[in-house]
């Protein structure tokens, strides 16, 4: 038991992460366990490679304009361990994280006799849902997977709807090599008699109008051809959407805009739920995600960008071409799994300058191996973060963008935002 909430989350991110699974027979043992919390709140679920957080974001601003309570399990972080679970505007308190952290730990030697100790993520996933079910006016919670769908701890859930956003490579030797088995993965969150949201993707269509049907799940496509009138610039999105104009975002890059359509259209299909279209222009205005293509300085011109697969790099990549006004220089990390090859071509079409860096998470890449991959004319190796931060405001006229992976932004942005 913990009195103290820096050291309970110490012990919660000492706990095993990746549990090895055949199936969710544990998770379910689990919760069965705690009493089922999970189906004693009205569910939400959004799973993808790419876009998970912006849409859980995009999602919970449209029904919190439309008067609802809404809770969030999102992953990673990148401001605080507390931003993990969040109610309405709030991350969950330090007080409740420790009230539901010691219910599961009180536990443990019970939990012993029968099964092993949770993972990381279990462990967390149920903390959400005890924390959720305990909510007197929780409307909604919003539940985001953490790594594929099929056999994610999350999983464990019934849902008044799901969604999968973008679909790409990323965590293959979990999910697999290839785009289809991705795919399969991802689409283990469809449950019968479910409704299913997916932008359109001709390639998978079939795949996905089979599972759908295999499980009676009323399956809804988003046609993103009805995106018109595109203006993406370094402080806003606006666009075009079926009946709607001038949808404006604070979020940046045109996949923001597949991300918010992709909200939009829960939102107006969440069973027995109206949602007008005031508190969709107000929700999707009023959504923020930390350390998404966000600016975190204006002078020196400043973004920060968790992008840290091949897709991700590419999107910010277009994002970078279509507002570039003057040289660009890219601060790169990025953990020892990703494709690192690939993300640094990607990078180097683009950069007039390379810094490789680090961060300080154990899974990180060295960055001399990352300089010694680039064939960039103008690019250098530093750790030190404050030294780079240095550098960028020693020149105000280039704009600087760190990107590569979470970690890195999560130590990054504090440090902005606090010179702000």
């Amino acid at each position: 038991m913990y009195n103290n909430v820096c050291d309970l989350i110490s012990f919660i991110e000492s706990l095993k992460r990746n549990e090895n699974k055949e199936n969710l027979d544990y998770m379910y043992s689990l919760c069965d366990f705690f009493g089922n919390p999970q189906n004693k709140v009205k569910l939400i679920h959004i799973g993808g490679t790419n876009g998970k957080g912006s849409t859980v974001s995009f999602l919970k601003h449209i029904l919190i304009a439309a008067g609802y309570n809404v809770g969030t399990f999102i992953s990673p972080y990148v401001v605080c361990f507390n931003e993990r679970i969040t109610y309405n505007n709030n991350y969950i308190s330090d007080e409740d994280l420790l009230k539901y952290g010691n219910i599961i730990i009180s536990k443990f030697a019970e939990i012993k006799k029968s099964m092993r100790l949770p993972s990381f993520f279990e462990f967390m996933t149920l903390l959400s849902f005890l924390y959720f079910a305990e909510l007197e006016n929780l409307d909604y919670a919003i539940i985001e997977v953490g790594i594929g769908g099929k056999l994610d701890s999350t999983n464990v859930i019934n849902p008044l709807i799901s969604a999968v956003t973008n679909v790409s490579y990323d965590h293959v030797n979990m999910l697999g090599p290839t785009l289809d088995e991705i795919w399969d993965n991802k689409l283990g969150i469809v449950k019968p008699n479910t409704i299913f949201v997916v932008l359109k993707n001709e390639e998978f269509l079939d795949k996905i109008k089979l599972v759908c049907n295999e499980k009676n799940a009323p399956l809804i496509i988003i046609d993103q051809e009805n995106i018109k009138n595109p203006v993406i610039n370094k402080d806003e999105t606006i666009f075009d959407y079926l009946n709607f104009s001038n949808l404006s975002l604070k979020l940046l890059g045109y996949h923001q805009i597949e991300n918010a359509i992709l909200a939009l259209e829960i939102a107006r299909n969440i069973p027995q739920l109206t949602i007008s279209d005031t508190h969709i222009y107000q929700g999707l205005k009023n959504a923020t995600w930390p350390g998404r293509i966000e600016k975190v300085s204006e002078n020196p011109l400043v973004f920060i960008d968790g992008a840290h697969n091949i897709d991700g790099i590419t999107r910010l990549a277009d994002f970078l071409k279509t507002i570039k006004d003057r040289p660009i220089r890219i601060v790169f990390a990025v953990s020892s799994n990703k494709d690192k090859e690939q993300m640094i071509k990607i990078i180097e079409k683009i950069a007039d300058e390379i810094i490789f860096t680090s961060f300080s998470y154990y899974r990180k890449e060295n960055s001399t191996h990352l300089f010694n991959m680039s064939l960039h004319q103008n690019k250098k190796q530093l750790d030190d973060l404050d030294e780079i931060i240095k550098i960028v405001y020693e020149n105000k006229n280039i704009m600087t963008v760190f990107c590569g992976s979470l970690f890195l932004i999560s130590e990054i942005r504090n440090k902005f935002i606090n010179k702000v």
